[in-house]
């Protein structure tokens, strides 16, 4: 059985072209309207309806018209995914509206292309288009786009985490909506301020704007029910009701799949994979960690993409004004030359010995031409070579710096043991036994400390030419025996239990100075960051393709906002935090972490929470 829109699209389709009178502009405004019905949930038919509207459009000069059908374009574009195709339409319909001086359709390409340039991360640009809409807006009292823009201004300040400013932006919005409760815009709204309270802790808030938002059977789209459900299952996971978080989780996901956005899918994945890790279903938690990565590659090759787009789209302009001097320059040339011609034709008989000065002049010009040319192309050769060398430099001395900021950063928590342990003895701390266990322990951190150095020296002279991993097959659990022996002073000085089953043999393929390193960061700040008589654990899950190690402790842990600095995909650097014993650091530690495992195809997860402990967890390829 065929549903009345499709018939509807197949009609259009079949529509003959007619020149644009009244009843195709009409036509036309049906056409758009019936797009912008089914933005949300039909992405095809949308876009079917656009082009049937640009086609009755073709060869009418209407900038204003134009405008709108390139506005709606972008619209439907970006609420699918597809950034790059939005920006493009946005940027068309920006320069018909700018023609016709249409202030409407240019506020409207504005705002769409702030939005794309906050998906872009870009969010001062994108916050400055915002305000000059808001300017705009305030001016013609259009309250509906008022509130469009504050809510926009919202998820800017959402995605900065600055949740005050972004429920400020929400509230006008909701305001300005206040006479208009039929606006699909109330959804969406609700849905981000139900966010926002989700973030602030305010658990009880958010489920009342979620709910709020899938009672309204008149305005909710596929778009704005993925994210309700998204935002709930997310609630119940946090609160702990792991079956209704699944079955909220898995609704969510199919909707995301009927509309088909990326983003939507991602994010109901990557939360899935939460929910079966907390039920203890890893199998099911790794199938929807690997579907959520693919998402997140999808989603990272659509934003290079739309770099490049960007790009070239900047540089068709500026070769189109270069062609369009060259075009009046060349057109000035030929006017010359052919006044030129004329002129000699009639004076020929008279110039021929002018005629021949000025020949014998175009050949030494033109072989001058040819030598300067010749002169230019070894000077460029030789610029371009210099230039490679600056480049290899350039790449010589970083790697250096890298290797010189490593070496000095695993060099400092053994030094500062020994450190420690001579201004004890210096201060007449020990008596006889304690001074014999002193001695040892200090000639143990000695010899790790050679170890190690001897380790670095001999990796960091393979790495001069730049950070590339040497992978072979190493025994993880060896290598964590062998740090947590380095790091023995450390453990007894705080009386910690270190426990660890380092018997079996787990073999994985990766750098092994690299790994060193990595476990050297994160048991060093797990025993930094554990208060005395504090517990450490180090254990194994095999998988098919990975061997997970967790490293836990019962220290201080970490709040939320560095929790997700940790977890994220950028390499920021940390803020460095003292230990429970005033350990200072660099905050370099865990960028070189999440680096090694990049470089060497292994994940770092991180759970943890104020005053409860933290949790690592590293994915390492068997």
């Amino acid at each position: 059985m065929l549903y009345p829109k499709t018939l509807f699209f197949l009609f259009i389709c079949l529509l003959p072209f007619r020149c644009l009178y009244g009843a195709d502009l009409q036509a036309i405004d049906s056409l758009l309207s019936e797009s912008q019905a089914v933005q949300y949930d039909q992405k095809e038919l949308a876009i079917a309806y656009i082009k049937k509207a640009r086609e009755l459009a073709e060869g009418v000069e209407d900038p204003k018209l134009m405008a709108r059908i390139n506005n709606q374009e972008g619209t439907v574009y970006y609420i699918s995914g597809d950034y790059e195709l939005a920006l493009r339409r946005f940027l068309e319909a920006f320069d018909y509206a700018v023609q016709g001086d249409f202030i409407s359709q240019k506020e409207y390409a504005m705002n769409g292309r702030a939005l794309v340039l906050m998906v872009e991360r870009e969010f001062e640009l994108a916050k400055g288009l915002f305000e000059e809409c808001i300017g705009i807006n305030t001016i013609h009292g259009d309250s509906v786009r008022l509130a469009r823009n504050h809510f926009n201004l919202g998820i800017l300040h959402n995605e900065l985490f600055e949740l005050e400013k972004a429920m400020s932006h929400l509230d006008i919005a909701l305001e300005f909506l206040v006479n208009f409760p039929k606006q699909g815009l109330n959804s969406m709204v609700n849905n981000r301020m139900a966010q926002v309270y989700f973030e602030m802790g305010e658990f009880d808030n958010a489920l009342s704007k979620y709910r709020l938002v899938l009672e309204d059977s008149s305005s909710l789209t596929n778009w704005e029910k993925t994210f309700a459900l998204t935002g709930l299952a997310q609630l119940k996971l946090e609160t702990g009701d792991l079956d209704e978080a699944l079955v909220l989780g898995k609704e969510a996901l199919s909707t995301a799949e009927f509309h088909g956005a990326n983003w939507d899918l991602q994010k109901i994945t990557e939360l899935l994979s939460a929910i079966y890790k907390a039920k203890g279903k890893f199998d099911k938690a790794y199938e929807f960690l690997e579907l959520s990565q693919i998402y997140t590659d999808s989603l990272y090759n659509e934003e290079k993409s739309r770099q490049i787009a960007r790009l070239h789209l900047k540089l068709s302009q500026a070769e189109n004004e270069k062609l369009k001097a060259e075009s009046e320059i060349d057109q000035a040339v030929l006017k010359q030359r052919n006044r030129l011609l004329v002129f000699l034709s009639l004076l020929i008989l008279f110039l021929g010995f002018t005629v021949y000065f000025f020949r014998k002049t175009i050949r030494l010009k033109e072989k001058f031409n040819k030598s300067l040319e010749k002169k230019n192309r070894a000077i460029e050769k030789q610029k371009n070579y210099i230039g490679q060398q600056n480049k290899n430099l350039s790449e010589i001395n970083l790697a250096k710096t890298k290797l010189l900021s490593i070496i000095s950063h695993d060099l400092r928590s053994p030094i500062n043991s020994i450190k420690q342990l001579l201004e004890m003895k210096g201060k007449g701390y020990f008596n006889e036994d304690d001074e014999n266990e002193a001695y040892g322990l200090l000639t143990l951190q000695v010899e790790n400390t050679e170890i190690m150095l001897n380790e670095l020296l001999q990796w960091a002279n393979s790495q001069l030419d730049g950070l590339e991993p040497n992978p072979s097959d190493v025994d993880l659990a060896e290598v964590v025996s062998e740090v947590l022996i380095g790091y023995s002073f450390q453990i007894k000085t705080k009386s910690l239990n270190a426990e660890h089953n380092g018997n079996k043999r787990i073999f994985i393929r990766i750098d092994r100075v690299q790994l060193k390193i990595i476990l050297q960061n994160l048991i060093g700040n797990a025993i930094k960051f554990t208060p005395e008589h504090g517990i450490i654990k180090v254990y194994y899950v095999l998988e098919e393709s990975y061997v997970i190690c967790h490293i836990e402790d019962s220290g201080v842990g970490v709040d939320e906002h560095y929790n997700n600095l940790i977890n994220s995909r950028s390499y920021t650097r940390m803020p460095s935090k003292v230990g429970t014993a005033n350990e200072k650091g660099t905050g370099l530690g865990i960028l070189l972490v999440k680096q090694f495992l990049d470089l060497n195809g292994g994940m770092l997860k991180m759970e943890s929470k104020t005053e409860a402990g933290s949790h690592f967890i590293l994915y390492f390829k068997r």
